[in-house]
């Protein structure tokens, strides 16, 4: 087996044998002690076992399904899809008991046997249109102005009354 081969399969069991099972005793057979995350601030595997338990939390019934992977050198590309219920709060959003699917893209670098980077993207506006938190703009007629708090030209967003903004990666208990 090809290095490369080697590397799709730890990136592939990771999600099937910790992310799906919850086995979290298991994430240092995968990653190393200087693992990062940098696009959701996590540095070392005690972050990463909270990050991954915050999900098991809030999506109890998780179920990740990689649909495709490249590897080039020591860097491997995984899509999956994520399917679950959201069954407590999230991000701010209050349980709804509705089933959700997340496709997403893992890019991780991994040396000597073990994950040492990790950057990943998911269609979140998926989820939460199925959570019915968002709608498309086609279920709302005709544009109209832009809305109180809008960021414009892509900028952070403002908080308007009775709302606020919230952190990225969700802690638990209100996950």
């Amino acid at each position: 087996m090809t290095s490369e081969s080697q590397n799709k399969l730890l990136a592939r069991r990771l999600l099937e044998e910790v992310v799906n099972t919850g086995a979290v005793e298991h994430l240092s057979d995968f990653l190393a002690p200087e693992y990062v995350s940098p696009d959701v601030g996590i540095a070392g595997i005690d972050q990463a076992r909270e990050h991954l338990l915050t999900f098991h939390h809030c999506y109890p019934d998780m179920v990740v399904t990689v649909e495709g992977q490249v590897a080039e050198g020591d860097i491997v590309a995984t899509w999956y899809v994520m399917r679950a219920t959201h069954l407590v709060s999230f991000g701010g959003v209050p349980a709804t008991g509705k089933k959700i699917t997340l496709r997403g893209v893992n890019v991780q670098r991994i040396r000597d046997g073990r994950i040492v980077e990790h950057w990943g993207g998911s269609n979140s506006l998926e989820a939460l249109l199925e959570l019915g938190v968002v709608r498309r703009a086609s279920d709302l007629g005709a544009a109209g102005p832009p809305q109180p708090g809008a960021a414009p030209n892509g900028g952070p967003a403002t908080p308007i009354a009775n709302s606020e903004v919230t952190e990225w990666p969700p802690r638990r208990p209100d996950c």
